[in-house]
């Protein structure tokens, strides 16, 4: 039912040549898998710091030492980091999404069946915990208010108040922060609910830009849920350009290539837009200018990711190991980390946060570390089973619909 339409649309695809992606090396998707991970651990320990110990302007003079001062600059990235995700989404979905097109393979059925299964394998796991840790938090450890107060420092509302069927439902639905909150306190479910809709846009544009020439009813559906889509992000559509330069790293990648005998140009390359992507996060830090802002940020990682997938420096197998790995709990991390996060916070430290100093940040240390390994023990049993999982279900519709 989902396959026809589109299928009829793939007729008049641009040629092969120009219409396949990149095929990713092993030692590409290690880089990437890389990013990927520093990506979710620097959202989880800007949180992690920002929960557990006072802001900088705070920071008492005898511990403010350079170590210091260089752990909370390293840890004030989260925010940038999501647009790196969105970089690196946009890069790995409009490349599956392309190459079943150029292959003729494409249907929305195993089109939903993909993104659904990646996105809900977790996220419902992840919605039923960090609303089981607020529940204990607002029951047990609320002595303070901390439950019952907006959560400021991480734009969130009220806990208490967000622990309701409407809030579970919106966070179910990718509906969050448009028209319902966020479930309880994990305000960082706010970038799933682009991820969705722009999982929802790409391919229909892509449907409306190969469907154009063809007198179809089809072509007016397409249109209408681009425009709904488009509507349900609103103010939201920058991510969609960040996203959109991820993908574009699909196609130029493929077609804009270092050639292997000049490897020191694609190192050159990597390396000058590595410096420009960090010009861009160091201004994003100090909020100064353009070159600080979310789309520049995403913007010069796109460039960077351009020369990242033509690197031909070798990561060994032992880092290819190690980089997977810690890849395949990337999103579980990033969903699960902020309501057990706030539920230790109330436990241990309901009204005042630490100093910086040594045996704090080894307490620290501990909390974050305890975070980390329950984002893995859950991904082993739910992030890590995504393809046997996509694979049942591919198989429950093809012998429901045969």
């Amino acid at each position: 039912m989902f396959a026809v339409p589109f299928r009829k649309a793939v007729v008049n695809t641009p040629p092969r040549s120009i219409f396949r992606p990149v095929d990713l090396t092993p030692n590409a998707s290690g880089y990437l898998d890389i990013i990927r991970s520093l990506a979710a651990l620097a959202v989880t320990l800007g949180h992690w710091r920002s929960f557990y110990f006072v802001d900088y302007e705070h920071i008492a003079p005898s511990v403010a030492t350079l170590p210091v001062k260089a752990i909370y600059f390293l840890t004030g990235f989260g925010h940038q980091a999501v647009m790196v995700f969105f970089v690196l989404s946009g890069l790995f979905i409009s490349s599956s999404v392309l190459r079943n097109l150029d292959r003729s393979t494409w249907s929305w059925r195993n089109y939903v069946i993909d993104r659904g299964v990646r996105l809900y394998l977790v996220l419902v796991p992840g919605l039923l915990l960090g609303a089981l840790w607020d529940l204990v938090g607002v029951r047990f450890f609320n002595h303070t208010g901390i439950y019952s107060a907006p959560l400021v420092a991480f734009c969130c509302g009220i806990p208490a108040q967000r622990l309701n069927m409407s809030s579970f439902l919106g966070s179910l639905f990718f509906l969050q922060t448009r028209f319902t909150t966020v479930l309880g306190s994990n305000s960082p479910l706010w970038s799933l609910f682009n991820e969705f809709w722009y999982y929802v846009l790409f391919p229909v544009l892509i449907a409306v830009i190969l469907s154009a020439k063809r007198r179809s009813v089809m072509v007016v559906v397409y249109i209408g849920v681009a425009v709904f889509a488009a509507w349900v992000l609103g103010g939201e559509l920058s991510g969609f350009v960040v996203w959109l330069a991820g993908g574009s790293i699909a196609l130029t990648s493929c077609h804009f290539r270092f050639s292997a005998s000049r490897g020191w140009a694609a190192r050159l390359y990597t390396l000058c837009t590595g410096a420009l992507a960090g010009i861009c996060l160091i201004t994003a830090r100090a909020n100064r200018g353009w070159l600080g802002s979310d789309l520049a940020v995403g913007l010069s990682f796109a460039l960077l990711t351009h020369g990242i997938v033509q690197l031909r420096v070798p990561l060994g197998m032992i880092g290819l190991r190690l980089a997977r790995a810690f890849a395949g709990f990337s999103y579980s991390l990033y969903v699960l980390h902020f309501p057990l996060l706030l539920l230790i916070r109330a436990k241990w430290l309901p009204t005042f946060r630490w100093q910086p100093d040594g045996i704090h940040f080894l307490w620290g240390a501990g909390i974050a570390t305890v975070v980390l390994f329950y984002a893995f023990a859950v991904a082993h049993i739910t992030e890590q089973k995504t393809s046997v999982v996509r694979s049942w279900v591919r198989g429950q519709f093809a012998s429901a619909f045969r």
